[in-house]
């Protein structure tokens, strides 16, 4: 059998002596593998015999007196947990717990919450007339609530009885006794607008923003001191900062709306009171005031899909029934003004305006009253 034999010259493997296959003769250098040229570091690169004899590795010697690095013991491998022992130890078998024999309470409702649950607060009333929704009137003299606390109930009394200079001066004296009270601060801006005195309104609900920034309530109500004031400009920043702090509350964005109005922006207004509306659906108030924006903006078609959203929540109002025919009449739609007038009178046979837009109507319609 012939041996593989690579030729220095040519760089070519050839079956036999090179030499003879491509007739170039390769000369030796001082012991030199012949075609590797001296230091060339991609020599066993080129060579794919190797290039002889490997050179063996030698492990580096520490001089003499250096200091020896103290050996480290090897750490044992990790032992990783296991499910079940690896074998079986003889003994008595373990007890078996028995499920509890204590009858589950019928009583449910009764049950104490879990003393770490927090019970959610629930919204706040709606009704403008009521600027006291945390004050309860406690039932009993020595059940360790704050003088201050009882006054206040009692101020909430006068204010449902409509005695509303001693409703004020009463809750003068709670914040006397609890100058960190902001519900009483509520409750006198409330009872201050309601007297007429739009200021006192102004100053009550901005000290109770400076005890508690975050009240929704009191930007709501000083805003609504600024609107009857007539600077709309600084209410619209207390309704767009009642608004962001409490998102489902339908009322800051109907104030916008109406706002807007008085500042001749019928356009922004419709969308204030359509971000009323997305917040709760059901509230009238902002479907009638859209409707009226929409009649202002000569969009009789819209108005009139207020007015029956506002018919269908509530089909007693007055208010829905004329509006819905005047947007009908400006439409030319004379008939079905004349029974939307019709059904106003119905429910207050002396409301002039309804009384003389039929009669408008039945003329434009060629009927006779």
């Amino acid at each position: 059998m012939r041996a593989l034999t690579l030729c220095a010259a040519c760089g070519i493997v050839w079956l036999g002596d090179s030499a003879s296959m491509c007739g170039q003769k390769v000369v030796a250098q001082d012991g030199q593998q012949p075609g590797i040229p001296e230091d060339d570091p991609f020599a066993d690169e080129l060579n794919p015999f190797g290039s002889g004899t490997p050179v063996p590795r030698t492990t580096p010697t520490r001089p003499p007196g250096s200091p020896t690095r103290p050996t480290v013991p090897e750490k044992p491998p990790l032992q990783l947990a296991v499910p079940f022992p690896d074998r079986t130890i003889p003994g008595e078998p373990a007890e078996r717990r028995r499920p509890s024999q204590k009858k589950p309470s019928k009583e449910f409702d009764d049950a104490p919450a879990p003393p770490d649950r927090v019970r959610a607060k629930q919204p706040p009333s709606r009704d403008d007339m009521r600027p006291f929704p945390e004050a309860d009137e406690p039932e009993d003299d020595n059940d360790g609530v704050s003088e201050a606390v009882k006054l206040l109930a009692k101020a909430e009394r006068l204010d449902k009885q409509d005695k509303l200079e001693e409703a004020r001066t009463m809750l003068r004296e709670v914040i006397r006794l609890d100058p960190e009270l902001a519900i009483a601060y509520l409750a006198l801006g409330v009872v201050s607008r309601r007297l007429g005195d739009f200021k006192g309104s102004v100053e009550a609900c901005s000290s109770g923003l400076r005890i508690d920034p975050q009240n929704a309530e009191l930007y709501l109500r000083r805003g609504i001191a600024w609107f009857h004031l007539g600077l709309y400009g600084i209410a619209i920043e207390d309704f767009e900062d009642a608004a962001g702090i409490a998102y489902d509350d339908p009322r800051p964005e109907l104030w916008r709306g109406l706002t807007l109005v008085q500042l001749n922006r019928p356009l922004e207004a419709i969308n204030a009171y359509a971000s009323s509306i997305r917040r709760d659906r059901t509230y009238m108030i902002a479907y009638l005031n859209r409707g009226l924006a929409y009649l202002a903006t000569d969009e009789s078609r819209k108005a009139e899909f207020d007015f029956d959203h506002a018919i269908r929540h509530n089909p007693r109002d007055l208010r829905a029934w004329f509006n819905r025919g005047v947007a009908q009449a400006r439409q030319g739609r004379y008939q079905d003004a004349i029974e939307s007038y019709s059904a106003a009178l119905k429910i207050d046979p002396a409301h002039e305006p309804s009384r003389r837009n039929l009669d408008e109507a039945n003329r434009l319609s060629g009927i006779s009253p």
